[in-house]
């Protein structure tokens, strides 16, 4: 597989891959619950060798994954997106367009649910294709998660940085939760979460979870044109809910319940997420699960340097073929 350069990648980008990805995209909308309508895209590659469902982590735009979407294709992977609530084109609890706030992270698992046994399962055009997922941070902790509640709806699963344990920086993650109860039972679960901000125009490649210049700064100049994907920080609900989430995740009795062969790709130098929690639930699913660890990697793994994806993307296409 040839990755796009980084030299001119945004002339790629805009001359090759976008093209070739509207060839092939459709969009839709559905509502699980009445009022609450999940945006999703398909892409169908030619003579297909599986089902891929794609999910995006927190705070990400569902074309931020362009370039992913674009290496399935040409691997001939038909591609699955959903545009996970309160993001993007999404259904939203609040105005605040920089804020991702929810309810429950069952909802996640319910959307996902939904949109694989009444959307994918129901227009894929070749159901005997084997069916994979892969998902990026948030998206691979609700992916483990999925595995463990819905144990045959994946063969396989690439599970990239996946939100497993989260990191609180100095701050215990008990102390976070008590703080976390304490305003939602005062009525202030809709605040930012201590740490987190609005989206800011002003760019921080240093602090961003890419080590690659080119492609941070395209996907910024996106967020920047587009209100929509300038989501950039939790409620105090959310974080308590995505607290909520790894705990259920890396359960050692939920763990057993996983069937899928597991790819779980961690970042060496991931500042987002911590990397208890991912060897947890490799360990706790046995001989499903492997680790592969790319050591000097952030946390966006998908958006580093070509040197970095180079292995991430041999192993990712090695194991799933």
């Amino acid at each position: 597989m040839q990755l796009i350069k980084e030299e001119g990648y945004e002339k790629t980008m805009h001359d090759q891959v976008l093209p070739a990805l509207m060839k092939r995209r459709t969009s839709g909308d559905f509502e699980r619950i009445a009022g609450q309508k999940i945006h999703y895209r398909t892409y169908a590659a030619d003579n297909p060798r599986a089902d891929l469902v794609l999910v995006h982590g927190f705070t990400e735009g569902i074309d931020k994954f362009n370039e992913v979407v674009y290496y399935f294709l040409q691997e001939g992977f038909n591609v699955w997106q959903i545009q996970q609530r309160g993001h993007g084109k999404s259904y939203r609890l609040v105005k605040d367009p920089s804020l991702v706030h929810l309810d429950s992270y069952h909802d996640l698992l319910e959307d996902l649910h939904f949109f694989v046994s009444e959307i994918v399962d129901r227009t894929r055009t070749d159901p005997s294709l084997p069916t994979y997922y892969f998902g990026h941070s948030m998206g691979g902790g609700v992916g483990a998660a999925y595995l463990e509640t819905w144990p045959d709806d994946f063969q396989k699963a690439i599970l990239s940085s996946p939100m497993l344990e989260l990191d609180s920086g100095n701050i215990p993650v008990w102390v976070a939760s008590v703080f976390a109860h304490l305003m939602i039972g005062l009525g202030k679960g809709t605040n930012y979460m201590p740490g987190s901000t609005p989206f800011s125009k002003t760019p921080d490649f240093e602090n961003s979870c890419s080590n690659c210049q080119a492609r941070f700064d395209y996907w910024f100049r996106q967020a920047c044109e587009h209100e929509e994907y300038q989501t950039n920080g939790s409620s105090i609900s959310t974080a308590l809910e995505f607290l909520r989430l790894t705990k259920y995740a890396t359960n050692a009795k939920n763990c057993k319940n996983v069937k899928a062969d597991v790819l779980l790709v961690q970042a060496g130098k991931d500042h987002m997420v911590k990397p208890g929690g991912q060897e947890t639930f490799i360990r706790q699913i046995g001989d499903r699960g492997r680790l592969l660890r790319i050591e000097t990697a952030k946390h966006e793994i998908y958006m580093c340097v070509n040197s970095d994806q180079e292995k991430y993307w041999d192993e990712v296409m090695g194991f799933l073929k």
